[in-house]
């Protein structure tokens, strides 16, 4: 299709426009001159006239971005235009039948694409030509749909190609109380109203499977006057006066500030209306840059106790590749290994947890910035290929789970923490939401609580910091005393639910502390013994002893343990060594810690050569109520079979 130029030109008349007129619309921010360098547009956009007899109409609005009242001339293009009927990008029109049918036609300059003939690409979109339900489907300027319905927000991208739909749910509590209108307004723009009359803007990018803007409110009253909304992308609108046919041209220009609004036109107040989405565009839509990702070699395990208490290991070989390690037998080194298929050039230390129905998620970065996941079904061996999860982050997601929802945590390139909650309904994960935070690192722990999930970072000043996060809201940072620090802090709950934390100092000592009602108020205590590199880790058994393992600078895993449930001292580090033989392996990685079921702990590391090595215990024999003196654990283990992958 022959394309019109997109075109800069000044948008100086613009400041004679106003915002709010008397009896309309309220806008938040101030009234300012349209940048001339913000958008582009074509000379003129699409906008499409259905009217009451089934005839489709179409007209040229000239020079959207400044809202003059210039038109090319309406022509009559179509009949049986008999559903509701929608503008996408590129000529491309569609009609949502009363039977649910979706058909597709494209408007090119000489005519019709295919003479006219329509095709359908879904069914089953019941509801949509309501007329409750009219304003609650949209199409954006790259051809993705947002329909809103059963109370939830879903994209949709449809590919003419293969001719395949990709669905996701990316909200929830979309219920018509609450918006009765949305828009599509650019690349992942749409606009959404509620019945008072109040318009926010959100900006999805379905690349990294963000929330670039979220329910920012843009417009406080007034916009309940409107039947319609449509936009020709770049954030124009045109509002369909419902009292008057009036079509009231608006343009936004970011940080709530509006350009003017002005009438534009005049149609019948039982016309549709809607636009050519990607006639006009923001210079810089905003969506983000893919970061460098470091290449993490020998990084640690990811180690979850599945179905039977046999336990799933996840770790990235030296190929880049995605291992599972999935225990046979009960006896714990009896490990089958296999290859998540798919994306195999992976970094960092994956991320696993187990849901309710006995299923394992994992997720893993991809050298390429993207997390991917991938999830085995109950009672299965294999593993689908490996999708895209989103993120677009320098460093691994860290994935927990909380009464059976589970929410994954990363650090972007600019130091924020995003996060990405699963819907408890669907078990769908949701987009990645920015949290109040600067300055992090990738290095996360994450640690779930009765009362939220406990975050701690560390920061690019080498300071650890903590908050909260409940419901998709994170409480205030509060800092961790110390600085200086380089590796990533362990923690696990004590039974009151108060964090048990270990950190590696710049000389290698191992100190810990254990945060108070008030946090993290006192001072570090050494667990002399030994010289660590590396980031520790710890785990609580059932009998409520916190255990904690390190890498030491002789290349050895040593193990230590509260002396007692709740007591501030710990015992003196032993070396793991294997069980039956009493020799012990040198290992290449941190260790991992992971508490059991059957009440004990267990310990993995690999060397440098692949090798997998796994120490259980069972559970301390003291009683948490007690706080008697816990006898020294003892592990049993050794190496796994080497991978022959």
């Amino acid at each position: 299709m022959p394309q019109r130029p997109f075109v800069r030109r000044s948008a100086a008349v613009c400041c004679a426009f106003t915002v709010a007129f008397a009896g309309a619309v309220s806008a938040v921010g101030t009234n300012v001159a349209a940048a001339a360098d913000t958008i582009t547009c074509r000379a003129s956009a699409g906008v499409f006239y259905t009217l009451p007899d089934t005839h489709l109409d179409l007209d040229r609005h000239n020079e959207p971005e400044t809202g003059a009242v210039s038109w090319t001339g309406r022509t009559t293009i179509g009949n049986a235009w008999d559903g509701k009927t929608l503008a996408g990008p590129d000529g491309r029109m569609y009609i949502v039948g009363s039977d649910g049918t979706v058909r597709r036609h494209r408007r090119l300059a000489t005519g019709w694409e295919n003479g006219g003939v329509s095709q359908t690409i879904a069914t089953g979109w019941y509801g949509v030509t309501l007329p409750s339900q009219r304003n609650r489907t949209t199409v954006d300027a790259t051809g993705d749909f947002y329909w809103t319905h059963d109370n939830i927000l879903a994209w949709l991208r449809y590919d003419e190609t293969a001719k395949t739909w990709t669905e996701r749910r990316i909200d929830t509590g979309w219920t018509q109380a609450k918006y009765d209108l949305i828009v599509g307004a650019g690349a992942g723009v749409f606009y959404a109203r509620t019945p008072g009359g109040e318009l926010y803007r959100f900006q999805y990018d379905p690349s990294s499977q963000r929330w670039l803007e979220y329910a920012r409110l843009v417009g406080n009253s007034g916009w309940q006057n409107f039947s319609q909304i449509a936009s020709a992308g770049g954030d124009v609108l045109y509002a369909l006066d419902k009292n008057n046919g009036q079509i009231k041209w608006y343009r936004y220009l970011g940080g709530g500030n509006w350009a003017g609004s002005k009438v534009v036109g005049t149609i019948g107040t039982d016309y549709q209306l809607s636009v050519t989405t990607d006639d006009c565009k923001l210079v810089d839509p905003g969506l983000p840059a893919r970061p460098v990702v470091p290449v993490v070699a020998d990084a640690a395990s990811a180690v979850v106790e599945g179905a039977g208490g046999k336990l799933q290991h996840f770790y990235v070989d030296g190929f880049g590749r995605l291992i599972h390690g999935r225990q046979r037998s009960a006896d714990l080194t009896v490990v089958d290994f296999a290859v998540v298929p798919g994306y195999q050039q992976y970094t960092g230390t994956p991320s696993a947890l187990r849901a309710s129905d006995d299923s394992l998620l994992v997720t893993a970065l991809g050298q390429d910035s993207e997390t991917r996941r991938s999830t085995q079904a109950p009672a299965t061996t294999t593993w689908p290929a490996a999708i895209g999860f989103g993120g677009w982050t320098p460093g691994a997601a860290v994935l927990v789970q909380r009464a059976d929802v589970g929410t994954a945590f990363a650090v972007d390139g600019a130091g924020v923490l995003w996060a990405r909650p699963q819907d408890p309904a669907s078990k769908q994960f949701l987009p990645w939401r920015a949290l109040p935070s600067s300055g992090l690192t990738a290095d996360l722990t994450a640690v779930v609580q009765t009362d939220g999930i406990d975050i701690v970072a560390r920061t690019t000043s080498g300071a650890y910091t903590k908050a909260t996060y409940l419901d998709g809201t994170l409480s205030t940072w509060s800092t961790v005393p110390g600085t200086g620090w380089t590796g990533k802090l362990a923690a696990t709950a004590n039974p009151d639910q108060n964090l048990e934390a270990f950190a590696v100092q710049p000389d290698g000592a191992v100190v810990t502390q254990r945060e108070q009602a008030a946090g993290f108020t006192g001072t570090w205590k050494p667990i002399p013994g030994v010289t660590a590199q590396g980031s520790p880790a710890a785990a609580v058994d059932s009998g409520g002893v916190v255990h904690v393992a390190v890498r030491a600078t002789d290349g050895f895993v040593y193990v230590s343990q509260q002396n007692a449930p709740g007591s501030t001292g710990y015992q003196t580090w032993r070396k793991l060594v294997d069980s039956r033989t009493g020799a012990a392996y040198p290992t290449a990685t941190d260790p991992t810690f992971t508490g059991l079921s059957a009440g004990g702990v267990a310990v993995t590391y690999r060397d440098s050569d692949g090798v997998t090595y796994a120490f259980s215990s069972g559970a301390t024999a003291a009683s948490a109520t007690t706080r008697s003196a816990s006898p020294s654990t003892a592990f049993t283990g050794g190496p796994l079979p080497k991978p022959s992958l």
